[in-house]
């Protein structure tokens, strides 16, 4: 398969799946990929709206930046948001993490810019499988957000969800009950799930468990996990299972640990009564580093697009 940049890509029976994190501007997606990362150091917050989409991929650590018309460069700058952005299709970013032996993570920033080159993101949507989308629970599913969404959302096979980031800034049951059922009335039937997180608390859990499921990011995991097994398991007409041996052996070889599911709106899905039952266990995003403190929330909120063109180990 080749893009309209003329860039190669893998079939979809050996490559991974690829989910993109979207939303408008300050939706909180560079916080929840560093979630999903582990908290390793990837120095994803991007303060800049004018900026490529980067797609994070498991590599070698650096970043090459993808041109329009599919010629490659080898990205030194200190900040990624110094990439020039009208000649950059996308900016691929390697480094290791869990997720990343599983799916690949591509951040489409600015959707809400209109001075942003929209070309080059949609671009992209057609190597997309499903979509995290962020919304802001303060200002969740604007009008612009449902009607960006009807343009694109059947393009992308999915499982798409929705995910209301700092959902802990709505202080009352009352209030987060009153966005919970607004969302599943006006979005309910376009996503597969609905998801709150509290991205920051999520983060600084740590290992305490108990804060690691308030805060929503349990469900989150587990609903990830889902997704990747269902793409793994599911494949288009015609061709074989993807990844699903990888995904297989992840879970046989981890230490896995229990999630229980935090408060999220999920849809019936079929179930099989011939099959018996395969329940998957998630196991927590974190570190790799014998030391399992997570960043706090002051050192997230500082993160720049540093040491990316090879500075970093």
């Amino acid at each position: 398969m080749t893009t309209q940049h003329g860039e190669t890509l893998p079939t979809a029976q050996s490559r991974k799946p690829r989910i993109a994190l979207m939303g408008e501007f300050s939706a909180g997606k560079s916080t929840l990929m560093n979630l999903l990362l582990g908290c390793d150091p990837m120095p994803v917050r991007i303060t800049a709206t004018r900026v490529p989409p980067v797609w994070v991929t498991h590599g070698t650590h650096g970043a090459t930046l993808v041109h329009h018309d599919g010629s490659e460069a080898e990205f030194s700058g200190a900040d990624i948001s110094e990439a020039p952005i009208e000649d950059t299709a996308f900016v691929r970013f390697c480094m290791d993490s869990d997720i990343l032996n599983l799916c690949d993570l591509i951040d489409i920033p600015g959707i809400s810019d209109p001075n942003l080159n929209h070309e080059s993101w949609m671009a992209l949507l057609d190597e997309v499988d499903c979509v995290i989308w962020c919304t802001h629970a303060t200002q969740a599913w604007r009008q612009s957000e449902a009607a960006l969404w009807a343009q694109i959302g059947e393009a992308i096979k999915g499982p798409n969800h929705l995910v209301v980031t700092q959902f802990d800034k709505l202080r009352s049951e009352r209030d987060r009950g009153r966005v919970l059922a607004r969302l599943e009335a006006e979005a309910g039937e376009v996503f597969d799930s609905i998801t709150p997180i509290a991205t920051l608390d999520a983060i600084n859990a740590g290992m305490d468990e108990s804060a690691w499921q308030e805060s929503g990011g349990a469900a989150l995991i587990e609903r990830m996990v889902g997704m990747l097994v269902q793409q793994a398991e599911t494949p288009a007409p015609g061709q074989g299972k993807i990844n699903s041996g990888a995904l297989e052996a992840q879970g046989a070889s981890e230490d896995l640990s229990p999630l229980e599911t935090s408060t999220s709106v999920a849809h019936d899905e079929p179930v099989s009564h011939d099959a018996p039952e395969k329940k998957v266990v998630p196991r927590r995003v974190r570190p790799k580093s014998p030391n399992p403190t997570r960043p706090s929330s002051d050192d997230l909120q500082s993160m720049s697009l540093q040491t990316v063109g090879g500075g970093q180990k």
